[in-house]
């Protein structure tokens, strides 16, 4: 996955208010958005891999807790690595989303406003006297 610090990754769901609203934010950040739907693209164990790595993160905190399926399927297991990987490929209503990149930061985002913490400049005045 190549990141390029003009260009922002959003892995969404526009049927979700919460990824619509990043999105719109992600807007005021660049124009140049590449916007993954993950109803219909998915990511890979791989690409999930880099997207953790860059994160720094683990598997298990790109689940939704509040999916139906977690909460049928998973909310009482322990799974590895590996096998929570393998769970998000196979349940990809499980993921947590959305998720930004924007050159070499990113971050699961909770509160759509957050992703403009992206944005090493935002919430800073370069105005001197």
């Amino acid at each position: 996955m190549e990141y390029n610090k003009r260009e922002a990754i959003i892995y969404w769901n526009p049927d979700v208010k919460r990824d619509k609203n990043t999105y719109n934010l992600v807007k005021q950040l660049t124009e140049h958005i590449n916007d993954i739907d993950v109803r219909k693209n998915m990511p890979n164990s791989r690409q999930l891999i880099e997207m953790l790595d860059k994160l720094g993160r683990r598997a298990q905190d790109l689940v939704d807790k509040g999916s139906t399926t977690y909460k049928e399927k998973f909310s009482d297991v322990e799974l590895s690595e590996e096998e929570w990987l393998k769970a998000l490929v196979a349940n990809p209503e499980m993921l947590y989303t959305p998720i930004v990149f924007l050159g070499d930061r990113g971050m699961i985002v909770d509160t759509p406003s957050r992703v403009l913490d992206l944005d090493p400049t935002h919430g800073f005045n370069d105005f001197q006297v």
